[in-house]
């Protein structure tokens, strides 16, 4: 009879705490997608970074990413990214993201600055996104 109760009540607390657990776990601050503030020396345009731990790299004129990451918080607004060359997977590398709460983020490698990226809303990143559907859509 004891193990009986203690049974139903063990199976009572996981859904408690399944519920508990998924309600308190909110997103990085870097994720998202990101553009970047001007020019930088890797030719780094923009940066996906998906909160089921994941990120790419683009470059202008590329369709396809040039960096493959996973990322994993370093802080409570830094990442850091495990990541490999599209054309080569052999060739990793790794890099720091730091978020600023003005909405600005540094990509770092090594501690030398890569590039400033600002996020870009989730609304605008769709629209863009549909307008570049229409426009090859129209090809």
């Amino acid at each position: 009879m004891l193990l009986a109760y203690r049974f139903r009540l063990l199976l009572l607390t996981i859904p408690v705490a399944l519920v508990l657990t998924l309600t308190a776990c909110s997103p990085h601050p870097g994720a998202g997608n990101w553009q970047a503030d001007a020019e930088n020396a890797m030719k780094i345009s923009r940066i996906n970074v998906v909160f089921e731990g994941t990120a790419d790299f683009y470059t202008p004129g590329r369709e396809d990413s040039i960096r493959r990451c996973f990322w994993a918080a370093i802080g409570e607004r830094s990442l850091q990214f495990q990541c490999v060359q599209s054309d080569n997977i052999d060739i990793k590398e790794t890099y720091q993201f730091f978020v600023s709460p003005t909405g600005k983020a540094e990509l770092k490698q090594n501690e030398q600055l890569i590039g400033v990226f600002n996020k870009i809303p989730y609304q605008a990143d769709n629209e863009k996104q549909s307008s570049s559907k229409q426009k090859m859509e129209q090809k």
